[in-house]
C-alpha cells in the first residue's frame, strides 16, 4: 500500500498496518501514511475536505432538546451561548436573530479546519437561529492562561491562511473570538463580521483591535487580519490593548498610530509586532513571513503542533531576521487628524441627538 499523501505515494509495509503500527488520519482512520509529516500536509492539502471522521458520529439534536436545560456561558450584542449536554456529549449553542446571523451562517457553513470551531448543526425557530457548534473547553483566551503566545500565533495564522484562501476575511481576531480546547489547540470562532473579500461592508470590528484602513473607510484586504493579530500578539505579551481610553479617544490613537511602545524587552517579538501594526496595510508583513520570522523560528515549530486532531471528540465534545522599526509615515499625520476631526464631530452631532 502506498502513502496516500499525493506529494509522497511511498510503500507503506503491510506488516506495520498489521501489527497496528500504522499512521492514519487521526479522524476517519480510513486513510494510511507514511509519516505523520506526510498526514499533516495531507489534511492542510486535501483531506479536510473530505473527510467526515468523528463528526458523523455526533448526535444531532431537536429543537424540542434545546427547549431543556442549557447553561449560560456567554453573552453579547449578538446574542447568548449555552453549553447543552446532550446523550454524553456537550455541544455550545448560539442563539441570534436569523436575519441578524444568516451571513455568519453562510460563511461557517463552508469552513472546516482543525483550527476554527466546527459548526455541527443548525436550527431555526420562529426569529431565532442556533448555531450547534464544537464546544472547547477552556474557554476564550485571557492574559492570565499559561499558553506559549507562538503557539497561538502559529495556528492563528494557519487558521487565517485556510480562511483566506478561501477568499473570506474574519475582521473580529480579538481574545474573546480565540478559544481553547481541552489541550488548549486554537480555535478560532464568530463569524458574524466575516465577509467575502469581493463583498467588503464599511465599518466593522472592535476598536482595539481594528486596523486603521478600515476607520478611514479605505478598500480592506486579508491584511487587517494580520493587524488585528498584530494587536492580539502584543496583548498577550503586554498584558494590555494595544489602544485604550473613550471612542473618540481610541479612533484618534488608530489614525495617528505610528508604532507601538513596548515593556516587554524581547527584540524578535518588538520586531514582529512593528511588521504587524505597519500603518501601511500593502507594506504589512504576510501569514507567510510571520511563520518564517526569528520570533517563530527560534523554537521547534514541532512543539507547537496540535497533538490530536480537532476534529476528534473522544475527550471534549463527548464530556468525558534582525529586528527593524518600523519607520513612522509622517506625511499622513494632517490627514488623519482631519479624518479624526470630522469622525469626532460625528460624535458630537449623535450625543447631541440622544
Amino acid at each position: 500500500m502506498n502513502c496516500q499523501n499525493s506529494k509522497c505515494s511511498k510503500n507503506i509495509p503491510y506488516n506495520s498496518i498489521l501489527n497496528g503500527n500504522q499512521i492514519t488520519c487521526d479522524s476517519c482512520s480510513s486513510v494510511f501514511y507514511c509519516s505523520s509529516k506526510c498526514r499533516d500536509f495531507d489534511w492542510e492539502a486535501y483531506h479536510y475536505l473530505v473527510c467526515n471522521g468523528q463528526f458523523e458520529l455526533v448526535p444531532k439534536l431537536s429543537l424540542s432538546q434545546l427547549n431543556e436545560e442549557m447553561n449560560l456561558i456567554g453573552s453579547g450584542s449578538f446574542g447568548y451561548v449555552y453549553l447543552k449536554q446532550q446523550n454524553g456529549y456537550n455541544f455550545a449553542i448560539k442563539k441570534i436573530n436569523k436575519y441578524i446571523g444568516n451571513r455568519e451562517l453562510k460563511i461557517h457553513k463552508l469552513l472546516k479546519h482543525k483550527n476554527i470551531i466546527q459548526l455541527l448543526q443548525f436550527l431555526e425557530k420562529d426569529d431565532d437561529l442556533f448555531l450547534i457548534l464544537e464546544y472547547a473547553k477552556h474557554g476564550h483566551l485571557t492574559t492570565d492562561l499559561q499558553i506559549d503566545p507562538k503557539q497561538v500565533v502559529v495556528q492563528l495564522c494557519n487558521a487565517l491562511k485556510y480562511l483566506h484562501s478561501q477568499g473570506i476575511i474574519h475582521r473580529d481576531i480579538k481574545p474573546s473570538n480565540v478559544l481553547l480546547d481541552h489541550k488548549n489547540n486554537v480555535k478560532l470562532c464568530d463569524f458574524g463580521l466575516a465577509t467575502h473579500i469581493d463583498i467588503i461592508s464599511n465599518f466593522s470590528g472592535t476598536y482595539e483591535f481594528m486596523a486603521p484602513e478600515i476607520l478611514r473607510n479605505f478598500p480592506q484586504s486579508y491584511s487587517v487580519d494580520i493587524w488585528s493579530l498584530g494587536c492580539l500578539l502584543y496583548w498577550m505579551l503586554e498584558k494590555k490593548p494595544i489602544i485604550s481610553g473613550t471612542e473618540a479617544e481610541m479612533v484618534e490613537q488608530i489614525l495617528l498610530f505610528t508604532e507601538p511602545r513596548f515593556t516587554i524587552v524581547d527584540q524578535f517579538a518588538k520586531d514582529l509586532i512593528q511588521k504587524m501594526l505597519n500603518p501601511n496595510p500593502k507594506e504589512r508583513i504576510t501569514l507567510n513571513q510571520i511563520l518564517l520570522h526569528p520570533f517563530i523560528t527560534r523554537v521547534d515549530l514541532n512543539q507547537m503542533k496540535v497533538e490530536e486532531s480537532s476534529n476528534s471528540y473522544s475527550d471534549e465534545t463527548q464530556a468525558s531576521c534582525n529586528p527593524q522599526q518600523i519607520v513612522p509615515q509622517q506625511q499622513s499625520d494632517n490627514n488623519n487628524r482631519t479624518v479624526f476631526q470630522r469622525i469626532a464631530s460625528l460624535f458630537t452631532c449623535m450625543a447631541r441627538d440622544k
